[in-house]
């Protein structure tokens, strides 16, 4: 009697250090997982940012001859506020998508931080923003937006500097991101760009 109750607490002993074990292996697997997952969300969401920040002002050749009324502009897609600003947690742009020379409601673009989402806008008039991240998948800890001018040569075309710190909701371990994207298109350097530049690109 005594050998089989000691022989079944050597059996619970090793079935509980088993329990264990695999408890910890399935922990540390998810644990990898959800840090892989975070990766590729946050940079697959940085990849679509500088996809589209890259093409702001972007208009075909098919420009208006007259001026935009509140710039020297020769293109609808630059001068007014909604076709660039930039302000440290929030981008708006334009882009001329379908390629006409107009630009359309839907030509209206941009990011910009919401708690713990990143938005982009969809619409011009009324403005539409758009969950761009899914809290339940990523959280979104810091969006941050830096642009600069090349004042002395303005053909570089200016620098804007993206930073995103996310983490899981369920692992809290911080990531952060950063990548630099150059505004090349031909309207930039009509735009009155100065007023949101933090200092002069190198």
């Amino acid at each position: 009697m005594v050998n089989l109750l000691v022989g079944l607490a050597m059996g619970l002993g090793v079935l509980s250090a088993a329990v264990f074990w695999v408890h910890f292996q399935w922990s540390h697997d998810r644990k990898i997982l959800e840090s892989s997952h975070a990766q590729q969300e946050t940079r697959a969401l940085m990849d679509t940012l500088v996809h589209d920040i890259r093409r702001a002002n972007f208009h075909s050749i098919a420009i208006s001859s007259a001026p935009n009324s509140q710039s020297n502009c020769l293109s609808p897609f630059c001068g007014a506020t909604e076709d660039f600003s930039v302000t440290p947690q929030q981008i708006l742009f334009s882009i001329d998508r379908n390629e006409n020379g107009l630009k359309e409601n839907n030509e209206c673009s941009g990011f910009r931080l919401n708690g713990t989402q990143i938005q982009t806008k969809t619409s011009c008039q009324p403005a539409v923003w758009t969950a761009l991240t899914q809290t339940k998948v990523l959280e979104i800890l810091a969006f941050e937006l830096r642009l600069q001018c090349n004042l002395p040569s303005s053909n570089l075309g200016d620098l804007l500097l993206i930073e995103i710190r996310s983490q899981t909701p369920t692992e809290k371990i911080p990531l952060t991101w950063r990548r630099g994207v150059r505004l090349r298109n031909s309207n930039a350097n009509l735009r009155n760009a100065a007023t949101n530049c933090t200092d002069s690109a190198i």
